[in-house]
């Protein structure tokens, strides 16, 4: 039973329990609300890191005069709900057992989303050889064709069990 005027919700025990009340913050700091559950799950869609959805999240429910209910939000209970929210998302990221058999589905992930994939081996006399593989969307190279000149990210350096 909520008690509006008095801020509390009163909960009934099953059979011949005692009676008890908790203040509307103490039952949010045992479990959040569904609303804000929802408004953390939106914002760990967008893949930030815990403490800036933790920021955000708390800085849009003061906007909302719903501030009370996160006053104890913490980062640890964020990193899980976006686990939970992006966990499904990720699976396709994770490895497999052996070197050759993670590139040569990464390989074949590139090549459906449409990307021009190919592999290369450079031997040198003075040092090791290297291999890998380069890979780049069709409008990418358009634009490197026109342009002629190309910008190089390295997104990926120690992203993975295999540095």
């Amino acid at each position: 039973m909520w008690l509006v005027s008095l801020k509390i919700v009163k909960v009934e025990h099953y059979k011949d329990s005692p009676n008890h009340t908790h203040s509307l913050i103490e039952s949010d700091r045992i479990k959040r609300s569904q609303v804000v559950r929802d408004l953390v799950e939106k914002e760990a869609v967008k893949n930030y890191p815990p403490p800036a959805i933790t920021s955000a999240i708390k800085e849009y429910t003061t906007k909302l005069g719903l501030d009370a209910s996160v006053q104890e939000l913490r980062r640890k209970e964020v990193a899980n709900i976006k686990y939970k929210v992006r966990g499904p998302l990720e699976v396709h990221l994770m490895c497999d057992f052996d070197l050759k058999s993670d590139i040569s589905k990464s390989i074949s992930f590139l090549i459906e989303k449409g990307y021009r994939v190919e592999s290369y081996y450079v031997s040198h006399q003075s040092t090791k050889s290297a291999k890998g593989i380069v890979f780049a969307h069709p409008k990418q190279l358009e634009k490197l064709q026109r342009y002629r000149w190309l910008t190089l990210i390295d997104s990926t350096h120690k992203t993975n069990k295999y540095d």
